[in-house]
C-alpha cells in the first residue's frame, strides 16, 4: 500500500474511533421521549397517590394509567377471582401461618374450610415465627401449565388498540403470545436484585426480574420469551410479576395486584424509591432511545420499525417450604446453607433442596388465566408444579457435568492416541474409514463450540467451561486432524483410482489397461486381489546410468528432475491438506450455524432435526463397517478404541435424554434414551460378526468387488478341485495308496486328529496347524450328514486361527502367536528376520504376551524394540544391537531363508552363482573402503522410495555417483564399528 494511502486509513479510523458522538436524536424522537418521560411520571403520581382497593371494577374506580382505565376494555373483572386462586395456593403451602404473614398481624389468622390448614402448618418448620424458605430465589424453575378451570369460559375482551396506543402505528392487529392450547410447558429464570429492597420490621420485599419462556402447541422454536418485573416477599415467600408496555403500564399498578393491605403497602414504599431512580437515571441517560426501561419483550428495539401488539401477563408465584432428604431444618439452618452457597467457605453443608413453586397466570387482555400442574388439583408424581435449583446449585452442577464432559474428552485422545499408534503403517492405516474419524471429529467440535459459548455467557463457570473446551480443541484440531490428514494422505492413490475409474474413458479400446490374473510359481491361477490393492509391477525398475563422458551433466538434470518431482510432491500434499481443512471446518461451522438457526423452528420440525442429528452422529461406525466390506478386512480397530469411543460417546447422549435436571433443558424421555444406545449396539455387533464370521458374512455375491478371503472355510469338495493349501492333494493319495511320498511339500502324512480335522505345517514355524474340513455331501451316511452342519460352525468359528495365501501355502494367524510354543515363537522371529540370539532373547517376552493384528504389526513392535536400542546410550545396548544386526547376511555370502533377507535378494536368487560369487566380492571390497557401515540409501531420480539394492553394480561405478563424506569422530579417530555411521551421497544429500 502506497504510504498517502496508509496515512488517509489511519487518520479516518482514528477520527472514527476518537471523535465525540454527541448522540443527539432527531426532534421527533425527541418529543417522543418527551412524551414517555411525561407519562411515566404521570403514572408515577397515580402510583403515590393511589389506595389499596382503588382498581375495582364493581365499585366502578379506575386508575389513571395505559390499561386500567375503564374506556381500555381489559378485563379487569376477573382480577379478584385471581387474587383468590393466589391466597388458596398460598394456604395450601403456608396454612394458618401463611395468612399471617400475609396480612402482616401478630396473631394467627383462622384458615378457610375449604384448604387443609392443619395438613400445611405440619410441613412447616417454624423457628421464632420464620418459615422454611429460600430468602434469594434467584435460580430456574420449570414444570407444565394448563388453562385453569374455574376461568375456561372467559371470552377474551374486546379492545380498541387504536385508542389504547395512539402514539404506536401497529402493523397487525393480531396479538403476539397468545396462548391457545390447552397446556404445556414453562419455564422462569428468576435474578433478585440485592440492592434494592424495602425492610419494614420483619417483612422485607425486594425487588425482582425474570424471564418466562412460555410454549404451547402454536408457539415459534422453543416458545415466547417474555420479561416480567416484580417483587418478592421473603417472609411467605411470594412474588408477583408483571409485564409493561406501551399499552400496559403494569409495573406502576403492580401494588393493585397485592393480596392484601400489608403487602400493597410494602410494594408502593418499594416502587416509590426504584421507579423514581429509574426514571431519573433514563432522562440523564446516553441513550436516547423512546423504549421504556421495563419492555416485555427481548428484542424490544425491532418493535419501533415493526410494532405489533402483544399479550400482558400477571404472574403470581407462591414457594413451597424447602424439604431436605434428611428431614426438616430451621429457617436459621436454611440461611446459613443459603450464605454458604453464595459465598463459600468450605463449611460442611447438605446439598441445596430444589425451589418449588406454584404458579397462576393471567392475562387482562387476551383473557386468559394459566396454572401450573400440581397439587393439590393434580396428584400425579409428576405434577409437582414449577421446580429448579437455585443458581449457585446450577453452577455447581455446571461445573461438574463440565468436568464429567472433559474426562471423557481426555479419555476419547487417550483412546485415539493408542490407536494412531497402533496404526502406524500404511498398511494399518488403509483399512480406517476416513469418514468414521471424521464424524467423530465433527461431535468433537460442536462439543468446542457449546462449551466456548457457554463460557462466555456463565462467568462464575469460565475456568472450567473454557479448560473443557480447550481439552476438546485438543481432541479434534491436533489428535483428530493428525489423524484424519495420515488417513487422507494413505489412501490419496485409492482416491485417485476411484476418480480414473469413475471418469468416462477417452482412450482407445486397446489402451484401457487389465489387471492380470495372479499366478503363483505352480502356474496356477488364484483369486483376484482384494479391490483396493494396487496393481503389481510386473517389470524390473530401469535403471539408467549416466555415460561416463557426461557425467556431470546427467547429474545436474538428474537432480534437477528429482528436485521438481519432489516440489510437485510437497506442493500436492500441501494442497490436498489445505483442502482437507477447508472442507472439515466450512461444514463443521456450516453445521453449527444450522443447528442455531433450527433452536427458532417448529418443536415438532427442531425435535425431528435434533434426533436426525444425533443418528448421524452415532453412526460412525457404520462407515467402518462399510470400508470393511469393500476392502474384505475382517479387523481395522482396536476393541478398546471401539468400545471406549462407543461408551464415551454414549454418555452424553443418554445424560441429555434421560437426566430431567441436565443442564441444557431438553425435555427427557427414558424410553428414547435406548434407541441410540440399541443403534450403536448394533454396529458394535457387525464390526464383530465381521471379525469371527467374515466382512462379507451377510453381503450377497456380486454386492462387493471381487476380493481375497484369508481364511477360508476348507472343504473335503476342494481336495479334487486342487485349492486345498499346498500338499494336501498329495496327503490324500497316501492315505488311499498307503504309502507315503517323499516329495510332500508342507504337509503331515499322518492320520488326522479327529474325523474331519486336518493339520498341515506352518510355512513360517514348521509346527502344526490344526484345521477343520467341511466333509462334502457325496460323503454319505447319517452320520456324514450330521457331522456337516458341526463341522461347518467348527469352520466358521476356527477359522481365525489360520491363514491361507493366495500361493496355497497355510500360516498360523499372527493373533495366535501367544499360545505357540517358545519354540515356535522362536522359529518365527527367524523366518521374518534373521536367526539371532539377542533378537529372540529381546523379542520373546513381546511374542508370548502380546497379541498382533498382522504379521506386519509384529515386525513394527520388533522394529520399535530396535529403536529403543538405537537410541540408548549405554554401551551394552549398543553391543546387543551389533549383535542383531550381524546376523544379517552378506551380499552373495550364504542362501537366505528370512521373508526380510529374500525381499532384499530376490535378484540375486535368482541369478546365477558367477553373479552371486562377483557379488560377494564387490561387498568384501566395500566393506574394506567403508568399514562399518550399516546401510546406504540412495535417493532414486524419478521417485520418493528408496533403493537398498543396485543388482550387478560396481563398487568403482558407486565412488563416482557422488561424493561422500564420513563424518569425523568425537575423539578424533575413526567410529567404532559398533555404531551406526551415516555417509552423504552426491548433491541430493541423501544418508
Amino acid at each position: 500500500m502506497d504510504s498517502p494511502r496508509l496515512v488517509l486509513l489511519v487518520f479516518l479510523l482514528l477520527f472514527l474511533f476518537l471523535s465525540p458522538d454527541s448522540q443527539q436524536p432527531s426532534q421527533s424522537q425527541q418529543n417522543e421521549l418527551d412524551d414517555l418521560i411525561a407519562e411515566e411520571h404521570n403514572a408515577l403520581e397515580v402510583l403515590r397517590s393511589s389506595r389499596y382497593g382503588d382498581l375495582d371494577v364493581y365499585q366502578g374506580t379506575w386508575l389513571n394509567i395505559t390499561g386500567f382505565r375503564d374506556v381500555d376494555g381489559l378485563a379487569w373483572d376477573v382480577l379478584p377471582d385471581v387474587k383468590h386462586q393466589a391466597q388458596e395456593q398460598l394456604k395450601y403451602f403456608l396454612g394458618e401461618e401463611g395468612q399471617r404473614k400475609l396480612y402482616g398481624l401478630d396473631v394467627p389468622v383462622t384458615a378457610d374450610a375449604s384448604v387443609d390448614g392443619g395438613k400445611a402448618q405440619d410441613r412447616l418448620q417454624l423457628d421464632n415465627g420464620q418459615i422454611s424458605l429460600y430468602r434469594n430465589v434467584t435460580g430456574i424453575v420449570r414444570g407444565n401449565w394448563r388453562r385453569s378451570p374455574p376461568f375456561r369460559s372467559i371470552r377474551p375482551p374486546r379492545i380498541n388498540l387504536t385508542s389504547l396506543t395512539p402514539q404506536v402505528a401497529l402493523t397487525s392487529q393480531d396479538y403476539d403470545r397468545n396462548v391457545t392450547g390447552s397446556g404445556g410447558k414453562i419455564q422462569i429464570r428468576l435474578d433478585e436484585k440485592t440492592g434494592e429492597e424495602l425492610v419494614v420490621s420483619d417483612d422485607v420485599v425486594r425487588e425482582i426480574s425474570g424471564t418466562m419462556t412460555l410454549r404451547d402447541e402454536s408457539s415459534p422454536g422453543d416458545g415466547w420469551d417474555i420479561n416480567l418485573h416484580g417483587v418478592h416477599f421473603q417472609s411467605f415467600g411470594g412474588l408477583i410479576l408483571t409485564t409493561t408496555s406501551e399499552k400496559f403500564a403494569g409495573l406502576f399498578a403492580l401494588p393493585h395486584f397485592s393480596l392484601s393491605p400489608h403487602t400493597y403497602s410494602l410494594v408502593q414504599g418499594l416502587l416509590n424509591k426504584t421507579l423514581s431512580s429509574a426514571i431519573l437515571a433514563q432522562e440523564s441517560s446516553m441513550s436516547k432511545s423512546p423504549i421504556y426501561p421495563w419492555a416485555s419483550s427481548s428484542n424490544h428495539p425491532s418493535d419501533i420499525l415493526f410494532p405489533t401488539p402483544r399479550c400482558e401477563y400477571v404472574v403470581y408465584l407462591q414457594q413451597d417450604p424447602v424439604e431436605f432428604k434428611i428431614g426438616r431444618v430451621s429457617s436459621a439452618t436454611l440461611k446459613l446453607l443459603e450464605d454458604e452457597l453464595r459465598f463459600p467457605t468450605g463449611a460442611p453443608v447438605p446439598n441445596a433442596p430444589d425451589m418449588v413453586m406454584s404458579m397462576t397466570l393471567f392475562s387482562p387482555d387476551c383473557g386468559f388465566v394459566l396454572e401450573s400442574v400440581g397439587p393439590p388439583e393434580s396428584t400425579t408424581h409428576s405434577a409437582n408444579h414449577l421446580r429448579g435449583p437455585k443458581i449457585e446449585s446450577f453452577l455447581w452442577l455446571v461445573k461438574r457435568v463440565s468436568a464429567l464432559f472433559a474426562i471423557i474428552s481426555g479419555l476419547q485422545i487417550v483412546l485415539l492416541i493408542r490407536q494412531m499408534n497402533e496404526a502406524a503403517t500404511p498398511s494399518t492405516v488403509s483399512r480406517i474409514s476416513f469418514y468414521t474419524i471424521a464424524i467423530m471429529a465433527m461431535g468433537d467440535g460442536f462439543m468446542l463450540m457449546g462449551f466456548l459459548t457457554a463460557g462466555i455467557y456463565i462467568d462464575a463457570a469460565f475456568l472450567m467451561l473454557f479448560s473443557t473446551a480447550f481439552i476438546a480443541f485438543l481432541s479434534v484440531c491436533v489428535f483428530g486432524m493428525r489423524f484424519l490428514i495420515a488417513i487422507w494422505r494413505v489412501q490419496a492413490p485409492e482416491r485417485r483410482e476411484r476418480e480414473r475409474s469413475g471418469s468416462p474413458t477417452n482412450g482407445t479400446p486397446s489402451q484401457t489397461r487389465q489387471t492380470p490374473a495372479t499366478v503363483t510359481p505352480a502356474g496356477t491361477e488364484t483369486l483376484p486381489l482384494p479391490v483396493t490393492t494396487r496393481a503389481a509391477n510386473r517389470t524390473a525398475p530401469v535403471i539408467i546410468l549416466p555415460p561416463d563422458q557426461d557425467l556431470s551433466a546427467a547429474e545436474t538434470e538428474d537432480n534437477t528432475i528429482t528436485q521438481n518431482t519432489n516440489q510437485v510432491v510437497t506442493t500436492d500434499s500441501r494442497s490436498a491438506i489445505s483442502t482437507l481443512y477447508s472442507r472439515f471446518y466450512f461444514i463443521l461451522l456450516g453445521l453449527i450455524f444450522l443447528s442455531l438457526h433450527a433452536t427458532s423452528w417448529p418443536q415438532r420440525l427442531r425435535s425431528v432435526y435434533a434426533n436426525i442429528m444425533v443418528f448421524t452422529y452415532l453412526s460412525f461406525w457404520t462407515p467402518q463397517i462399510y470400508r470393511n466390506v469393500m476392502r474384505n478386512c475382517r479387523k481395522a480397530l482396536r476393541w478398546d478404541f471401539v468400545v471406549g469411543q462407543s461408551i464415551l460417546r454414549l454418555v452424553p447422549i443418554v445424560y441429555v435424554y434421560s437426566v430431567p435436571s441436565n443442564i441444557v433443558y431438553v425435555e427427557t424421555d427414558t424410553r428414547a434414551a435406548f434407541a441410540p444406545v440399541a443403534w450403536v449396539w448394533i454396529q458394535i455387533c457387525a464390526l464383530a460378526s465381521q471379525e469371527v464370521l467374515g466382512p462379507r458374512f451377510v453381503v450377497p455375491n456380486g454386492w462387493a468387488p471381487p476380493a481375497y478371503d484369508y481364511h477360508p472355510i476348507l472343504r473335503e469338495d476342494d481336495l479334487e478341485s486342487g485349492a486345498m493349501p499346498t500338499g494336501s492333494a498329495q496327503v490324500a493319495e497316501e492315505e488311499d495308496v498307503g504309502k507315503p511320498d517323499s516329495a510332500a511339500v508342507n504337509a503331515k502324512g499322518t492320520p488326522p486328529r479327529a474325523k474331519w480335522k486336518r493339520t498341515w505345517d506352518c510355512a513360517i514355524c514348521m509346527q502344526d496347524v490344526e484345521v477343520h474340513i467341511v466333509p462334502s455331501e457325496s460323503s454319505g451316511g447319517n452320520e456324514t450328514a450330521g457331522s456337516t452342519s458341526t463341522g461347518l460352525g467348527s469352520g466358521i468359528l476356527g477359522r481365525r486361527s489360520y491363514m491361507v495365501t493366495p500361493c496355497r501355502h497355510i500360516f498360523h494367524t499372527a493373533s495366535t502367536i501367544p499360545t505357540l510354543p517358545a519354540e515356535s515363537r522362536a522359529a518365527i522371529l527367524d523366518v521374518l528376520f534373521e536367526p539371532s540370539e539377542p533378537l529372540r532373547a529381546l523379542s520373546a517376552g513381546l511374542l508370548a504376551g502380546n497379541s498382533f493384528a498382522s504379521y506386519d504389526a509384529l515386525v513394527a513392535a520388533v522394529g520399535r524394540q530396535l529403536e529403543v536400542l538405537l537410541e540408548s546410550s549405554s554401551a551394552g545396548d549398543a553391543e546387543w544391537l551389533d549383535g542383531i544386526l550381524t546376523a544379517h547376511p552378506r551380499l552373495g555370502e550364504k542362501k537366505v531363508d528370512s521373508a526380510l533377507s529374500r525381499g532384499e535378494q530376490a535378484g540375486l536368487n535368482q541369478g546365477g552363482s558367477q553373479e552371486g560369487e562377483r557379488l560377494r566380492a564387490l561387498n568384501e571390497d566395500y566393506e574394506k573402503v567403508f568399514p562399518g557401515l550399516r546401510y546406504v540409501c540412495v535417493p532414486l531420480q524419478h521417485c520418493n522410495e528408496l533403493l537398498f539394492v543396485l543388482p550387478s553394480a560396481d563398487i568403482r561405478l558407486l565412488k563416482r555417483l557422488g561424493q561422500w563424506k564420513e563424518p569425523a569422530d568425537n575423539h578424533g579417530g575413526h567410529a567404532s564399528t559398533h555404531q551406526t555411521r551415516r555417509y552423504q551421497v552426491g548433491k541430493d544429500g541423501g544418508s
